[in-house]
Parts: C-alpha cells; sequence; structure tokens
C-alpha cells in the first residue's frame, strides 16, 4: 500500500508543476507577502506592533522576519509554501514575549544566496539570526519544513545552540524524509517534472481542471483537520500560491534527502513535540520516531487536527509554546517515565 506521506510528496510536485504552467498562461500575480492590510490576504492579521527585518545571509540572500513584543525570545519557522504570517496567532504570545517570524529562503519577502533554499542553508540563516539579535536561551518552534531545518539546525551548529537556545518545538515535523521513497528517485523526478513544465507549459494545461485561484485552497484545505477557519485555509492558500513553483522545486530534494533522527539522540535540550492525529504529510507515526529519538523530550497528540496546527488549533499551540518557554526558563528537562 501507497503511504500517505509519498502520495502527499506527489502531489505536492504535481500542484509545482500544475501552478507554474497556470502562471504562464494566466498571469496570476503573486499576493501581497506580508498578510497584513491587504485585501488578497483576508483579514487584518498583524498590527502596526510588528516591525520587519531584512538581513543579509553569509551567501549573498536575504533574510526578511516580522518581530514585535518583549521578553523571553520565540523564533518561528514555518512550513514548506507558506511564510511568517502563518503564525499570527502566536503573536497573542508578544504580550509577553518577544516574537520572530521568519520568512524561510524562497518563501515571502525572502531570497536564497549561493547556497540555494536547502535545509542547511535556511539552518546557517537561523544562525544569522540568533547572532544579530543577540538572542540567549530563545525557544526554536519549527513547523513541518521549518521543523527539519531546526533539526538540521541542532545538529549542525551545536555551539550556537548551547550559547543560545534554551528549548527547542517541533510541530507537524519528521527527523527524516516523510515520504519514505528513496532520494534517488524523488530527486530527479522533482527535476524533471520542472523543466517537463518549462518546456511545455501547454501540455499541463490542458490537464489543469481548476482555475489557480482555487487550486490553491483545494490543496490546501487538504492539509487541515476537522475544523479550519475559512480566513487561516486562505492565508495558508495565498501563501501555497504565491511561492513560484520552480522554488518549490528546487527546496524539494533537500526535504527527500532530509535524516538526522540518529544524530538527534545527542540533542541536550528541552524539547517538545506535536502533531494532529490526521496530519497527511507528517504522520504521528514520525513525531513518534523524534520523541524515541531526543531523550526527555514530550510528545502530545491534538485529536483530529491535521497538518497545520498553528492556524487551526492556535490555543493549544500557544500552550505548547509557552511550556517550551517555561522549561527554557526553568533549565529542567522532564522524568523521561
Amino acid at each position: 500500500m501507497v503511504k500517505i506521506g509519498t502520495l502527499a510528496a506527489g502531489i505536492a510536485i504535481g500542484f509545482g508543476v500544475e501552478r507554474l504552467t497556470l502562471r504562464k498562461l494566466r498571469g496570476s500575480a503573486k499576493s501581497d507577502a506580508d498578510g497584513i492590510e491587504s485585501d488578497e490576504s483576508g483579514p487584518s492579521i498583524l498590527d502596526e506592533s510588528v516591525v520587519e527585518h531584512r538581513l543579509a545571509s553569509h551567501d549573498g540572500g536575504e533574510i526578511r522576519l516580522i518581530e514585535a513584543g518583549e521578553g523571553h525570545p520565540i523564533v518561528l519557522l514555518h512550513g514548506v509554501t507558506l511564510r511568517a504570517s502563518v503564525w499570527h496567532h502566536q503573536f497573542e504570545l508578544a504580550d509577553d514575549h518577544r516574537v520572530f517570524a521568519v520568512d524561510l529562503r524562497a518563501h515571502g519577502e525572502s531570497t536564497p544566496g549561493s547556497d540555494g533554499s536547502t535545509l542547511e542553508a535556511n539552518a546557517r540563516d537561523l544562525v544569522t539570526i540568533l547572532e544579530h539579535f543577540d538572542l540567549h536561551n530563545a525557544t526554536i518552534v519549527g513547523h513541518s519544513m521549518g521543523g527539519m531545518i531546526l533539526g538540521r539546525f541542532l545538529v549542525d551548529h551545536p555551539e550556537v545552540v548551547a550559547e543560545r537556545v534554551g528549548s527547542a518545538g517541533f510541530v507537524s515535523s519528521a527527523g527524516r524524509n516523510p515520504a519514505r521513497v528513496p532520494t534517488g528517485i524523488l530527486a530527479p523526478l522533482s527535476s524533471r517534472l520542472g523543466k517537463v513544465a518549462r518546456k511545455h507549459p501547454e501540455l499541463a494545461a490542458r490537464i489543469a481542471k481548476v482555475p489557480p485561484s482555487d487550486l490553491g485552497e483545494i490543496a490546501v484545505r487538504s492539509t487541515f483537520g476537522l475544523a479550519a477557519h475559512p480566513d487561516d485555509v486562505r492565508e495558508a492558500a495565498l501563501a501555497f500560491e504565491a511561492l513560484p513553483p520552480e522554488d518549490l522545486l528546487a527546496i524539494a530534494p533537500s526535504i527527500f534527502a532530509h535524516d538526522v533522527l540518529d544524530e538527534l539522540r545527542s540533542v541536550d535540550l528541552p524539547v517538545g513535540i506535536t502533531v494532529g492525529s490526521r496530519d497527511p504529510m507528517t504522520e504521528p507515526r514520525e513525531s513518534e520516531l523524534l520523541a524515541e529519538a531526543i531523550d526527555g523530550s514530550t510528545l502530545e497528540v491534538l485529536a483530529d487536527a491535521g497538518h497545520q496546527l498553528m492556524l487551526e488549533r492556535p490555543d493549544e499551540v500557544n500552550a505548547f509554546i509557552v511550556e517550551l518557554v517555561a522549561r527554557a526558563q526553568a533549565d529542567v528537562r522532564p522524568d523521561p517515565a
């Protein structure tokens, strides 16, 4: 039987190719990348207290992020095809904390440098952010691909982790390629599909059955659980539509090659993990494997929830983050019993 993760990977590639050809033929406009005070992005989700920053990356790119509040630093990393504004519910924590949300490479208004949009390059950007703002004891939370970047960061930059990170949270994520299909198959496939889409846009255009404005919402709604507010689905869909398909295809091989489960066993940090019981992208088993790999980590499975937990279950995610902050401040780890 084909695993859901495998299907999800194939669907993501297919939507990327289809969206590329539809853009070429119909000129779909890119939505406002901020999600702030924009008719295209639904409600006004972030107010004037939010400050925007743009940092130079180590390899010539630009890192765009937003910040609000004061207090214990929280850094939020979104998933693939999303952007910083999908964390708008978590900016409620800015009443008592200093909250940052990052546009990851090629997403929102961040641009990749010479190292491309790999998980490793994004992890290096996290180093740049922590050092630029001189953050210490920070709580880092990553959703989906953002959690993969977090895992890569914990493994690749232990000295920075020891100096600047107090706790870490994985939301709907995985410590390995969740599709469980060999990189040797998926990476060349994503590259080939991208080339075909560029060379023969009319082919995919004949296959496409829905307009691009509907395509994003159909794809994104399938990643939510039973309860989803239309405004939140729309915000995720707009981010999905705004990501150029060629950038999605460029990111894919790094995700397919991801596997840090064994290396994460050396992590000595308070870690929390949460996932939806109906997550079709990173199934609960992936979170269980993370919990098994990281000694002393906690795991919470949210009943009937899907993949986009920060949007569909914001109260639980906010409580999850606050608990991680408390664990960082107390510098204690739970009894693994």
